[in-house]
């Protein structure tokens, strides 16, 4: 498993202007290129961010998107643009009315090809 030392800056381009999402490495718990031009992010997001996460992503299969961050261990800079290849969302827990009411949370398994290959 490969962590970043910095948190990734995502940016996309919607409705004719571009906008930013920037996740702090803790919510980062998984960043593997499998080959160059392959690059797969797990992210594990808690609190009431979640709800931005997920429009950020929403509908968001096909378009391209600018990654900006730093590989932890060889400090190596990725700044460079990435085709959203699959996306998986997975919320919760479910809301309830219990008195322990847990911190929403979304897991978001992103699969990108880079562009400039």
């Amino acid at each position: 498993m490969v962590r970043v030392s910095k948190p990734i800056t995502f940016s996309r381009e919607l409705k004719d202007f571009k906008t930013d999402l920037i996740v702090p490495k803790d919510f980062v718990k998984d960043f593997h290129f499998s080959s160059e031009e392959h690059l797969m992010i797990m992210l594990r997001v808690v609190g009431p961010d979640t709800t931005k996460v997920i429009d950020f992503f929403e509908d968001g299969e096909g378009e391209l998107f600018d990654l900006k961050t730093i590989e932890d261990g060889m400090g190596k800079e990725i700044s460079d643009e990435f085709l959203l290849v699959y996306m998986y969302i997975d919320e919760g827990p479910p809301l309830s009315v219990d008195i322990d009411i847990e911190n929403p949370i979304v897991r978001v398994i992103l699969d990108f090809q880079r562009k400039n290959v």
